[in-house]
This record gives C-alpha cells, structure tokens and sequence, in this order.
C-alpha cells in the first residue's frame, strides 16, 4: 500500500517538467519581488539621505522676512526651546559683507554657532572662534586664499579654518560662515538681546508641523518654514512615490500572471492525474491531501530558491552588474529581517492562492474534470459590460478632479495616478477581446498571403488567447515598466541638459564675479582675434530703468548685449534703426503695453535726493522679440548712452569655440588682467550633470535590467513548458499532412504572435500611462526612449525566435511514432 506523500511524489516524478518549471517560475516571481523592494526601500533611503545632505538635521526654519525688518531675540529663542517636542535650536545670522576692500561687489555672509545641527546645514566641520572664517571655493579662488591665510572681512581680519567644496555639476557659491556674535551686529536693527535673522530648529519625529502651529500662535508674524512641505522635498517625494506605485503594481502583476501562468500549467496536469485517482475510487478528502502536499513542497522550493537568489542578486549581483555598467557605487541595502517577511508573506500568500482550487479540484468528478481542462473559451458577458461602464466613470470622475483640484498638488497627483491606472485597467481588460476579434477578420488574408500554416497557426490561437493571456500580461507589464521608467530618466536628463544650456548659451563662459568696470566690451576684439575662438560676445548685469507710459513711470529692468553679433549669430533677426538710442522689447511687453515698432518712449532713473523718477532721455523701439534675453524684457545695445549714463557692467562673456581646452588655455591672457574672472565650460558641466544624473539613478539602471533579464526568462520558460505539452496536438496535426517545416512555422507564426502582441499593447499602454501621468507636472516636456524601448523589443523577439527556432525544430523531428505513444 502507498501512503498519501508517496502517491504525490509518484505524481511528481510523472509530472517532473511541470514541477520544475513551477520552482523555477515562483523563483523567478519571489526575485522580482524582492528586487522590486530592495530599490524601493533604497530608493527612499537615498531620497531622504539627499534631503538631508541639503537641509541637514533641521525640521523647521523660524524667523522674519527682510521687509519686516525685525530680528529673532533670546527670550523668543527660549520661548521655542520650550515647546514639547523641541530637541535643538541654532540661531544664524545674514549679512552682506565687504572682502578685501573690494567696494564693486559684496558677499553672501552667514553667522553660525558650533552645534552639529548648523553644521550639518551649512556642511563645514571645524569650531569657529571669534577670527576665524569657513570660505566656500569660489570665494577662496577668487581672492586667492587656503587654509590658514588671512582675509579681510568688513576690515577685520579672519584666519581662513576650512574651504567648503564645490558640488559636481553646479556653480560653487559665493558664501562666507563666521561667528554668529559677530555678524548679528553687522545686521540692520541690531539690538543687544538679538540672537539671530531666524532659527533652525530640529523636533522629534513627525512632530514639525505641529510646532509650525505653535510658533506661528507665539507669533503671527513670524515666518515658519517646514522642510517636509518644501517644494523640492515635496516634488522628489512626490516623483518617487508616483514611480515606486506605477513600479509595485505592475512588476506585481508581472509576478501574479507568471505565477497564475505556473498554476495553470501545473493544475492542467494535477486534474490529468486527479481524473484518473477518481475514476478508481479515491475520495474527495485524499485527493485534496494529494493536491495539498504537492502544492506545497513546490510553493517551499520556489519561495526557498526565490529568497536565495533574491539574496544573490541583491548583494552580489546587482553591485557587479552596476560595476560593469560602469555607473557609481549605490545603495543595495535590504535588512534580512525584511527580506524574512517578504518570503513569508509571500508563502502564505501562494499557499491561499491556491487553496480555492485545492478544494475544487477534489470535489470534481472525473467527467467534469476532462470539460474543465478543455474549457478555455474567451466570452464577453454582460457582468464585464457593467464593470467596464464603472470603471470608465470612476477613472472619469477622478481626472476630472484631479483637474479641478490642480494637477500639481498632492491631492490632485494622487487622483491622476489612480484615474490612469484604471484607464490601463480597462485597456488590459479590453484588448483580449479586440485582439480575438481582428484576428478572426485577418484570418482569410492571412491565408492568401502567407499560407496555410500561417492560417492554421492564428486559427489555433483564438482559443488560446485565455490559456496565454498571463504571458502576454507578463509582456505587456515589462514593457509598461520599460516605458515609463526608461521615458521618466530620459525626461530628466534632458531638463538636466535643458537647464545646463540654458546656462551656458556658449562652449565657454566667462563670469565677471567682483563686478570689475574695467573689463570693457573693447576687449571682445582682442578674444576673437585668437584662432581657436570662433565669436564671442558680452552681456551686462540687469539695470534699474523707468519708462514713462502715460502720466506715470513704469518700473523695469533692462540688459545690455552687442545686437548686432546677436543679429549676425542668428540669436535675433535683422534689426533696422540707431542702436545708441534703440529698444528691443519682447512681444509679451509690447503687446501688455500697448507699444509699436517706431514708438518713442522716455526714460529715466530714480533720483535719490528728489525722491523720484526723473527723466534722462528718449528711447525708439526698433524691434520686438520672442522672449526676454538675460530675463529682461527690455535689450539695448553696448552703444546706448544709457550704458554710460548708468556705468554698465559686463556680468558675463560668451566665447564659442570648438576646441574647449585649447580657447581656455588662449584666454589665459584675461586671468592675469582680471584674477577673479571665472572660467567654466559646457562640456565638464555637462559631463558632471550626467555623472550626478547616474550616481542618482545608478540602482534603477541595475535593477531594472534585473527586472527585464528575469520577466524575459519567465515569459520564454512558460512559453516553452506551453509548447512542450501541446505535443501531442502536434503529432495529430502531422498525422493528418503537416511537414516538419509547416510544424516549425505554425509553432513559431504562435509564439511570436503572442509576443508581438505583448510588446505592442504593452508599448502602447506604457505611452498613454506616461503621457497621462505627465500631466501631475504639466509644464515640464516628456521625453520617450524610443531607442531603449526598441532595442529591448528586438532582443526579445530575437531570443523567442533563436529559442523556439530550436524547440520546434527538435519537436518537429521527433519520430511520430514515438509521439503518438507519449499522448
């Protein structure tokens, strides 16, 4: 007699390919979830480690606008460190301050204590004492200093302590730390109870907002800013929320299909043995102990082998992946106590997964398990008519009030992230049956044109269409992930770049940091004259200009450029008239002003002594523009008595050249005339951005190739384990006139029509999902990787091909004889 666990493992070793294949497929499931997690757990812990790198320890910042000219005293200071809740307190104070005696410019100058929550704001290390200073590395070049040199700061000396470095990709600023007791006094409305301009201040967890409240009821005026409701804090929240969802719901998806995929397979020959164990009489209660075990042992090999190689990948593969890749180190870690719940979730998930056809199965007779095995039939009722309808008006409802509610806020993010995915619900839901449809219209013409095997092949795929719809929905999910995730990096490294053009119009930039009114336009002449320079040409700093319109003096800015190498490098068109006394306003100004081309408009500027604009001139308007040049609306040239009149400043000198390194070391010349001019370049900043744009997504491009590799190897496996157990369909279908070459042909006309279809559908959805999700930051442009996207297409369809190329060409020559025996 056997026992009920030898009867199982019998019925394993009959059934040992589909046994394997369902290991192997949790395995490949339990990966991708755990992969999944490992960058959502990383990814979170990266985002508020950069928040922190920016903000520091603090939670609030506390203090007054400088309009309100008032200033932060001790008996407030103590008044917050009163508040349940309050760990810390730094009061810091701000200044504009006088360098070395250089009266043009003036310098961003804070005050700081010695605590570690200034210091993790602010990022210098050293205690400060009453001489000493902390210099960032723009300000350190520009007046030539190191640690332990001297500088004159408001004609006291300082002992330069420590140089904070320059962030890759961005420009170093130009900031100054020293003692908070001295730079408070150097402060408008400076009393001897101020302690500071505002405070930052540090709170227990999840308690910020709740002692924003209390400050501002301590005082109305008081300006509270909460770090948490920063706008970049909450745009990076709100960015890396939106993806870890879009992420989690379909690699879940990918796994649920893979693993419904699994038990399809593996039922379809449990009912093969169960019809037969029924027909010799076994009972409802041994059938489900039989079914039980066997689900069981696999569940345990498949969720054991997913958290070993989860494991693997996670801690040794990932990292090497990235290292080949050659992008920067990042983070992989994954707590094992995490890693422990996972796979136990995960079991007990699979195990009620598959209790509901544990007791099914038993309590069918064998006739009915024969009809249920060839059941697989795909119809439209009137229940999924009814549930379509609904969802369709509740996604509706929920873009309708993202846009009314705005569709940047949080609010407004969240119910445009639940509208589309329904939206791609109803998409998945629909097109099996759209997809049946067509292809019962195309089966003649796909006969005519392609032949008989071809016909055969899309005829037997209509009632394939449920038996295969986990794996086109394990496509279909990679691709959408592919297409969002790939479309979202590309998005932001163009505004990366976007922004670091918009900064440097030229190869070349030169900065005029200390406001130096010796350097001239005239020195253009002596750049270009060098052969490595192409053209070059400068732009002044933003001046004060009033313009009469009417009875009353308009306030403006205006920025002064050489119009006529703007007209020549095309940056304008051709513009007609005297440009000592024109005006180039932008169309935007005109149209709001209600000026013409050939208008004449006076200016002026503010008289100090009369208290008031007075007039000094007239300007003609001698062309209208698209947009602002410098973010002015109003352009007059170098020639202009105005740059006279108002001693006009080069700020910044374009150079464009084609051999960076070469025009630099050429302009060496300006270095030695002007010490403090800075010289930067598009290409190092670019190369800079892109390199803080991989150290940021480095995790992502390594886990998301995982994830590609790992649905890939899930699709094709149960793609094969399909094909593999229709050989006896094969046999008949050769049997009744069907060549070894027909059988290859109709074996890989299906699979490839399935993954054709999985790729398509999944494209498509991943664009509407990533066009529509677009609309939470609406003013920002989408970019699609339709490179990567294609590439990843290709290599899938080149390996289904290359695999089932070989599948059908070893099932098609397998002698008939012995096939027919297998059935």
């Amino acid at each position: 007699m056997f026992t009920m666990r030898t009867i199982a493992l019998k019925l394993f070793r009959a059934a040992w390919a589909n046994v394997l294949t369902s290991i192997s497929i949790i395995t490949i499931s339990i990966c991708l979830v755990m992969t999944m997690s490992v960058y959502i757990w990383n990814a979170n812990s990266q985002m508020k480690a950069d928040i922190q790198a920016l903000y520091g320890d603090m939670d609030l910042m506390v203090g007054y606008n400088p309009d309100q000219q008032q200033l932060l005293t001790t008996q407030q200071i103590e008044d917050f460190s009163a508040l349940p809740g309050v760990t810390q307190i730094s009061s810091v104070s701000i200044a504009q301050t006088t360098v070395e005696q250089e009266k043009n410019t003036t310098f961003y100058t804070v005050g700081v204590e010695n605590d570690d929550l200034v210091k993790s704001r602010y990022h210098f290390a050293v205690n400060l004492g009453l001489n000493d200073a902390v210099l960032s590395e723009n300000v350190a070049r520009i007046f030539k200093k190191s640690v332990g040199d001297s500088i004159e700061i408001q004609s006291k000396n300082f002992v330069v302590q420590e140089i904070l470095p320059t962030m890759k990709g961005t420009d170093s600023p130009n900031i100054i730390l020293l003692p908070n007791t001295i730079v408070k006094t150097w402060m408008n409305n400076s009393q001897p109870q101020t302690v500071g301009m505002f405070a930052l201040i540090k709170t227990k967890d999840d308690l910020a907002k709740a002692i924003g409240t209390e400050l501002k009821q301590l005082d109305t005026t008081l300006r509270v800013d909460i770090m948490s409701d920063d706008d970049l804090f909450k745009q990076n929240f709100q960015s890396l929320m939106v993806f870890m969802v879009v992420l989690s719901v379909f690699i879940l998806l990918i796994s649920s299909v893979l693993l419904l995929s699994t038990f399809q397979l593996l039922f379809y020959k449990i009912k093969e043995q169960l019809m037969i164990l029924r027909a010799l009489g076994a009972s409802v209660k041994q059938v489900r102990r039989i079914v039980k075990l066997q689900l069981s042992l696999i569940i345990s090999f498949g969720v054991l082998l997913g958290t070993t190689m989860s494991l693997l990948v996670i801690k040794i593969w990932l990292p090497q992946l990235i290292h080949v890749l050659h992008l920067p180190d990042a983070r992989t870690e994954l707590p094992i106590v995490f890693v422990l719940l996972i796979a136990v979730v995960s079991f007990f998930i699979l195990q009620i997964m598959t209790q509901w056809q544990v007791a099914k199965s038993s309590r069918l007779l064998p006739l009915q398990i024969a009809t249920d095995n060839e059941d697989l039939g795909l119809q439209w009722t009137k229940w999924k008519t009814i549930m379509v309808s609904v969802l369709a008006v509740i996604a509706s409802l929920l873009l309708l009030q993202a846009n009314l509610t705005g569709t940047g806020s949080n609010q407004g993010a969240l119910f445009i992230l639940m509208g589309t995915l329904l939206v791609c619900g109803i998409i998945l839901l629909v097109i099996p049956y759209l997809f049946t449809a067509v292809l019962q219209m195309a089966l003649k013409p796909i006969r005519k044109v392609l032949g008989k095997e071809a016909f055969l092949a899309c005829q037997q795929l209509m009632p394939q269409v449920r038996k295969n719809m986990p794996i086109v929905l394990s496509i279909i999910g990679l691709m959408v992930i592919l297409t969002f995730g790939s479309s979202l990096m590309k998005t932001l490294q163009h505004n990366d770049l976007a922004f670091t053009e918009s900064q440097y119009e030229t190869a070349v930039k030169i900065q005029n940091e200390l406001n130096d009114p010796s350097l001239t336009p005239a020195v253009i002449e002596e750049m270009e004259a060098l052969p490595s320079v192409q053209y070059a040409y400068a732009q002044s700093n933003n001046a004060y200009i009033a313009l009469k319109l009417g009875q009353e003096w308009l306030p403006e800015n205006y920025t002064t450029i050489d119009i006529k190498k703007y007209v020549q490098i095309e940056k304008l068109p051709k513009i007609e008239g005297n440009l000592q006394d024109g005006l180039l306003v932008t169309k935007s100004f005109a149209q709001r002003h209600k000026l013409m081309l050939g208008d004449h408009i006076t200016v002026g500027t503010y008289n100090f002594e009369a208290q008031q604009d007075m007039p000094t001139g007239e300007l003609q308007i001698i062309g209208i523009v698209d947009a602002p040049i410098h973010h002015a609306d109003l352009i007059v040239d170098w020639s202009s008595f105005l740059t006279s009149q108002d001693q006009t400043i080069i700020e910044d000198i374009m150079v464009e050249t084609a051999h960076t390194q070469q025009t630099i070391a050429d302009l060496a010349f300006l270095e030695e005339r002007w010490p403090a001019l800075k010289f930067t370049d598009k290409a190092t900043m670019i190369e800079q951005s892109n390199e803080m744009f991989l150290q940021r997504w480095s995790l992502f491009v390594g886990v998301f190739i995982i994830l590609i590799v790992a649905t890939c190897l899930g699709v094709i496996q149960t793609l094969l384990h399909t094909i593999y157990s229709k050989r006896g369909d094969y046999a008949i279908q050769r049997l009744i006139g069907l060549s070894p070459n027909g059988l290859m042909k109709l074996i890989l006309t299906q699979v490839l029509s399935f993954v054709l279809y999985g790729l398509t559908i999944g494209t498509f959805i991943g664009l509407i999902l990533t066009r529509m999700l677009a609309f939470i930051d609406d003013g920002s442009p989408m970019s699609y990787d339709l490179l990567t996207i294609g590439i990843t297409s290709i290599t899938l369809l080149s390996a289904t091909l290359i695999v089932f190329a070989l599948q059908g060409y070893w099932i098609s020559r397998q002698k008939l004889a012995n096939e027919i025996v297998d059935i």
